[in-house]
Formats: structure tokens, C-alpha cells, sequence
């Protein structure tokens, strides 16, 4: 008899599992932080033995240990976005959890004037002025060690209510403390008449299920492990409907905002947007 003909699996059979393999892409993420980090947080606990007993410590050892590699990672993976969005960047640039300096290298010098880049951890910071230097922006780009809720830090340099031209928020409004209060504090810094805000964010999923399992996520580990970071949250929503500082209605000339991978079993669906005030 002869042997029989193995028929390759429908795609329309595999399709299915991998989209549902995506519902467990957040655990992956937190095995690798766990794997990348293991050994650098032990050995930083030998080297600070009244840190073993801190969780809080043992959390940030592991991000700083991982930070990088999972940061340079989804650089390449949004680049092409980051690209086309940030060239829109003019003038004062405010930043907004800059991180470990990414999205520098995206400006367009010729359009920006000054960068301001707000970022409230010390490894981070230490970084992204590393990478200031690499990329010859040291006499554009200046750090500022705080939460841009920190009004009264942002105000003695000189970032006053209607002083900046673009506000940029990349992988950043998924963590800050009162997000829609912080809106309320960026729409007030933007100026009038031109200004814009500039945002690249993972988001909550418009589907149901999905968000379940995005809920459920952010309930039980992921804001724990990642430093404050949810997913669940309605940026795009907030961004649009927020209120000025004085608790007037946001008025945008202009609102265009994409959704990157949107399908219905991405727990990490993002969104890219340009909004100029009025």
C-alpha cells in the first residue's frame, strides 16, 4: 500500500490559533523581562543585600536590566510609523517620557528648534543623554529629570501655559499618573493656532473579548511588573475630548489618528495620531 499523502493544515485552521497565540503575548513579554533580568537583579542584590527585601527594588532591577533590548525591539518593529509621524514635529518639542532617547534620531532639525525631553527615571535619563551626544543633539535636546505632572518644574524652565509647538507622546501615556488630568495639563501647554500634539500609544482593544483579557491583564500583573503600565486604557478618547486647565472643552482644527494592528486578538493594539489645537 503505498504511503499516504500528508494534505498541508487549511490555513484558515491555523490562522484562528495564532490570532488566539496573541492573547498570551503579554505573558511572553514578562518571561523575557524575567529571563533578561534574572541575572543582573541577582547579582545587584549581592552587591545591595538591604534591597533583597524590597519588591519595589527587585521590580526595578528586572526593568533596567530588560528595558533595552525590549525597548530597541519595538523601535525597529515602529520605526517606519515613528518616521512619518515625528517629521510633523516643529519648533518647541516637549517630549513626553522620553525614555532612553529612541525617538531622537526621528526629528527633523531643520523644522525643530528646541527638544525638552521628560523623563522621571534616573537609568533612563542616564541613557538618553548618552544618546543626546551620540547623535549631536547636545545643543538642541535638554533633559528634565520629572513627571510632566511636575508643573511647577516645567514652569521654572521656562515651559509656560501656550509655549510649546509640539507635544510628542511615544509608548509613554500607557503609564503617567491621572492620564486625563495630564492631558488636561498638555492641552493647556500647547499653543494655539498651530500647535500639536504628536502620539504613538498602544490602547484599549475596541473589541470586547479582547478587552476582557486586557482588564484582566492589568488587574492581576502587568502595571506591577512594567512599572505602571495599562493596557486597557481609552488614550484616543481622552486626547479628544480632553479640557483645558480651566475646565474648557479642547477645540482641535485638525484630529487624524490610525490604528496600527487593530485586529480583534492584538491585546497590544496601538494608535498613531496628529491633533492640531485651534
Amino acid at each position: 500500500m503505498p504511503n499516504a499523502q500528508r494534505l498541508p493544515v487549511p490555513l484558515n485552521r491555523i490562522l484562528p490559533i495564532a490570532m488566539i497565540i496573541n492573547y498570551f503575548a503579554p505573558c511572553a513579554m514578562l518571561l523575557s523581562i524575567f529571563a533578561i533580568g534574572l541575572f543582573p537583579s541577582l547579582l545587584h542584590m549581592i552587591r545591595n543585600p538591604k534591597h533583597v527585601v524590597s519588591l519595589r527594588q527587585w521590580r526595578k532591577s528586572f526593568l533596567d536590566a530588560a528595558q533595552p533590548s525590549l525597548f530597541a525591539s519595538s523601535d525597529k518593529l515602529l520605526s517606519g510609523v515613528k518616521q512619518d509621524l515625528l517629521n510633523h514635529a516643529h519648533g518647541v518639542v516637549l517630549e513626553v517620557g522620553a525614555g532612553r532617547g529612541h525617538t531622537l534620531k526621528y526629528y527633523d532639525l531643520t523644522k525643530v528648534t528646541k527638544v525638552w525631553a521628560i523623563e522621571p527615571d534616573e537609568e533612563s535619563i542616564l541613557a538618553l543623554k548618552r544618546e543626546i551626544v551620540r547623535i549631536g543633539m547636545e545643543g538642541t535636546c535638554e533633559t528634565l529629570q520629572c513627571g510632566i505632572e511636575d508643573l511647577e518644574t516645567l514652569r521654572h524652565f521656562g515651559i509656560m501655559d501656550e509655549t510649546v509647538d509640539t507635544v510628542v507622546c511615544v509608548q509613554s501615556l500607557c503609564s503617567i499618573p491621572k492620564p486625563r488630568e495630564t492631558m488636561s495639563n498638555l492641552y493647556t501647554l500647547i499653543k494655539p493656532a498651530g500647535g500639536q500634539l504628536l502620539l504613538l500609544e498602544h490602547v484599549a482593544s475596541k473589541y470586547a473579548f479582547t478587552r476582557i483579557v486586557q482588564n484582566l491583564y492589568t488587574t492581576l500583573v502587568w502595571p506591577y511588573v512594567t512599572g505602571g503600565c495599562e493596557l486597557n486604557r481609552e488614550t484616543e478618547k481622552w486626547c479628544i475630548d480632553t479640557v483645558d486647565r480651566a475646565g474648557d472643552e479642547a477645540t482641535w482644527t485638525r484630529a487624524e489618528i490610525n490604528t496600527i494592528a487593530g485586529g480583534w486578538w492584538n491585546v497590544f493594539p496601538h494608535i498613531s495620531g496628529r491633533l492640531i489645537k485651534t
